[in-house]
């Protein structure tokens, strides 16, 4: 070739390859970039773009041909670096999906080992009794074999239906009686966890095992039982797999066909939400239904579980429940949860192509844009236009991702607050179940320590002990108040008044002064005017006393001070502390201040928490603040807590002033004297209950009819409507609820009373603020002279009517 030849194609080349090379190094610069934080990211971005857009600026090209080249390999460095941003995102997404799997296969591995442990305790609860264990040599002559039934059958109602059945054996692992009755033939598991639990006398988890006749896994728990220190035998309870699977895994969903699963450490599957499913081995079994399928990532997978490790993958394999199998991506995470000498391991799995579908779609959106700024690269000839251009698309970008961040980070934030909700509202409904049971049996205890008091006198040798009876049983009931808090919602009925926020501090602290211990001053700095609240009276009562109660409890035995102030602050002054209040309305200030042991950050940051306490068992429930805080809420108020270990802590509590007198002082209404020869109807499906408020309510002058069936008892009225004055009816019973017997007995006769009562106290609340049919409501447990006021009460409005 000739020289001067060579020479113009060198001179001509040479802006191309120092151009590409220049691309080359800012992508190089890019790919760099992404290991960095999202601001400092697009930040490097930015510079890029503006170094490219000044070089554009100044380059001149003799060739148009040149400049096409260097647009071409500017598209294509571009391409390879939205790609290699796509594949970072679609590892940050996958791996974001995994943990969240492995975060939910993780609490119902926590979910199981509590439900576990849960049935041990209360199998030990049964044990313990001295009266269970003294008599079980007697059993083999059938001295006391029924009364063995009954507390076996017994526990086994009161556990619910995860309960398969539950067994007595003696000390030799020989099987005394069981509930239900009618299984003939131990399982060999079963009485190989009895003999194991004979040699060690200790608490044992056995394996599960497949009860063929209802086709589901059981798991036996095991305790041993003694009479001191001499073992009697076991108790042996065999728990239902399949209702611990609908109970705390069914309910779990994992994208559309996703599920959760449970297989023992031998591999066999024991809860899945294919029926068929249970019982195989994840592995032998479908080998020998399908043979031709490729189980080798399975296998791996399956390999690594069974060691009890946990972790995430990504494997394929075939949804087991299609009529048609094809190998499909899945996603996995598993975890073991531990069971004694045992584990099963919890396995969450999903489809990949429900992460990967989003993912194409955000490709496609990159792909669209990429075609989108080559398209502008290659018509338009000012390179100036096009750098603007990218530059504008990188910043919609950057407010894009941005966005994204803070909708990814609410959303994790609701996600939090509605587990929250979720464990509040389980343990709530459990609050409410059992309370209802707790009032029931808190009623007599109650109404007959109330007549024994009125008919011993003071200072006779049997009076101090009942009447330590109805103050124990009065605790009862307020520690049931206090654990329904969690069973209450915003929507309950509760009676919102106007009173004076001193008036009720003072009396409060009057109540406070009887309980405070000697070694306890209390210091008042109460100001007369500092105005109205609208709440309901005896929820702040609740609220002023706890404080003050855990004050004088943090002082303990030592010598302390208890500082109770009380005063007017504007919202706007609050604010500045840090307390999120309207800075237009006026507030009270309700300080509670001692001198007492303190707190340190970890517990100042927990204390609001229900059942948290530093108390010993026995000394508190850990449900004060937190009904504290509840109330607080449901008034609009806040509360704020500053303490220091060894220094004491103090209180503020800021409620909203309104304008004008209290309701309490104001009630000014007619007073009317009620004789008590006046007949009521009494109806509840409880015999022991009628029989105390029968035997009360005639003891205070009235006729009663007692009636332990709704039905009859509106028959009752029915055949005699015209000689009751008033029915007091139970809310929860049998055929006709309380609120239904009152509607019919309003048909009948409307001018007669009707008192509602029940130990579901939100439900109940609801009925009468939405029902005007009924006109009082008295809650249960129920005190023979608050039962008499409300039935005064009721007579005053009847007799006014």
């Amino acid at each position: 070739m000739d020289t001067r030849i060579q020479t113009q194609v060198i001179v001509a080349g040479r802006p191309i390859f120092f151009w590409v090379g220049k691309v080359y190094i800012f992508a190089i610069i890019y790919h760099r970039a992404l290991r960095y934080n999202t601001r400092k990211k697009w930040e490097m971005i930015g510079m890029i773009g503006t170094l490219i857009n000044r070089w554009f600026e100044r380059a001149t090209f003799k060739k148009g041909r040149a400049k096409i080249i260097v647009y071409i390999t500017l598209v294509l460095i571009l391409s390879t670096l939205i790609y290699l941003t796509y594949d970072e995102y679609k590892k940050a997404i996958i791996v974001q999906q995994q943990q969240n799997m492995l975060r939910t296969a993780r609490s119902i591995s926590r979910s199981i080992e509590l439900f576990t442990r849960e049935v041990v305790d209360s199998i030990r609860i049964l044990t313990l009794d001295k009266d269970f264990a003294k008599n079980i040599s007697d059993i083999e002559q059938g001295k006391v074999l029924d009364v063995y039934n009954d507390k076996l059958k017994s526990y086994y109602e009161a556990e619910g239906k995860a309960l398969n059945a539950v067994y007595l054996f003696d000390e030799n692992g020989k099987l005394l009686t069981q509930y239900p009755q009618g299984k003939t033939q131990i399982n060999s598991i079963l009485k190989a966890d009895i003999d194991y639990v004979v040699i060690g006398k200790k608490t044992h988890i056995g394996k599960v095992y497949l009860d063929e006749a209802k086709n589901t896994f059981i798991l036996s728990v095991s305790e041993p039982v003694f009479d001191g220190d001499n073992f009697k035998g076991v108790v042996s309870v065999e728990i239902s797999l399949y209702d611990i699977y609908n109970r705390l895994i069914a309910p779990v969903k994992v994208g559309e066909k996703g599920y959760a699963m449970v297989k023992d450490q031998y591999g066999t599957i024991i809860m899945h939400p294919v029926k068929e499913q249970v019982g195989m081995n994840v592995i032998d079994s479908r080998k020998k239904k399908y043979p031709d399928l490729d189980y080798s990532e399975l296998e791996d997978l399956i390999k690594n579980q069974l060691k009890g490790n946990e972790g995430t993958a990504i494997y394929y394999s075939y949804w087991w429940g299609d009529n048609v199998l094809r190998k499909i991506k899945k996603l996995n995470a598993y975890t073991p949860v531990r069971l004694g000498e045992q584990f099963w391991v919890i396995a969450l799995v999903m489809s990949y192509d429900e992460i990967q579908e989003p993912i194409n779609k955000f490709l496609i959106k990159i792909a669209g844009i990429v075609s989108l700024i080559a398209s502008l690269i290659y018509i338009l000839i000012s390179e100036l236009i096009m750098m603007r251009k990218s530059k504008e698309e990188l910043e919609k970008e950057t407010i894009y991702l941005k966005m994204l961040n803070e909708s990814s980070e609410k959303l994790r934030k609701k996600e939090a607050e509605l587990y929250h909700s979720h464990k509040l509202k389980m343990i709530g409904t459990l609050a409410g179940g059992i309370a209802h049971d707790i009032n029931n049996l808190l009623t007599p205890i109650l109404g007959y320590s109330e007549l024994l008091l009125e008919s011993l006198p003071e200072g006779s040798e049997y009076y101090d002990d009942i009447d330590e009876i109805f103050k124990a049983a009065q605790r009862g009931k307020e520690l049931v108040e206090q654990i329904l808090s969690f069973s209450r919602n915003d929507t309950g009925a509760v009676k919102m008044e106007s009173f004076s926020i001193s008036r009720i501090t003072k009396e409060t602290l009057k109540l406070l002064k009887t309980v405070l211990p000697k070694n306890v001053v209390l210091k008042e700095n109460i100001k007369e005017d500092c105005g109205y609240i609208r709440g309901n009276y005896a929820q702040i009562h609740q609220v002023i006393f706890n404080l003050c109660t855990n004050a004088y409890q943090a002082i303990k035995d030592n010598e302390g001070i208890i500082e109770i102030s009380l005063r007017t602050v504007q919202g706007a002054e609050i604010n500045e502390n840090n307390v999120s209040l309207s800075s237009e309305r006026n507030y009270v200030e309700l300080t509670v201040k001692d001198t007492g042991c303190g707190m340190d950050e970890e517990t100042k940051v927990r204390i609001f928490e229900p059942f948290f306490t530093t108390k010993t068992i026995g000394e508190g429930t850990g449900l004060g603040l937190f009904v504290v805080q509840s109330i607080i809420d449901k008034h609009e108020g806040a509360i704020t807590v500053e303490s220091e270990k060894g220094r004491g802590s103090c209180f503020r509590v800021y409620l909203p002033l309104i304008d004008g007198q209290a309701d309490l002082e104001n009630d000014n209404g007619p007073e009317v004297t009620i004789k008590n020869n006046k007949k009521i109807l009494l109806v509840d499906d409880n015999e022991k209950i009628i029989k105390v408020l029968k035997k009360g309510l005639e003891h205070l002058g009235y006729e009663v009819v007692a009636e332990t069936n709704s039905q009859r008892a509106l028959e009752k009225f029915w055949s005699d409507y015209n000689k009751f004055d008033i029915v007091i009816t139970d809310y929860m019973m049998p055929g006709l609820k309380g609120s239904e017997l009152a509607a019919d007995i309003k048909k009948i006769k409307k001018n007669t009373g009707v008192i509602l009562m029940s130990g579901y106290i939100d439900e109940s609340e609801k009925v009468v603020s939405s029902n005007n049919l009924i006109d009082a409501y008295i809650s249960k447990p129920i005190e023979l002279i608050k039962l008499s006021k409300v039935i005064e009460r009721v007579l005053v409005g009847m007799s006014l009517k």
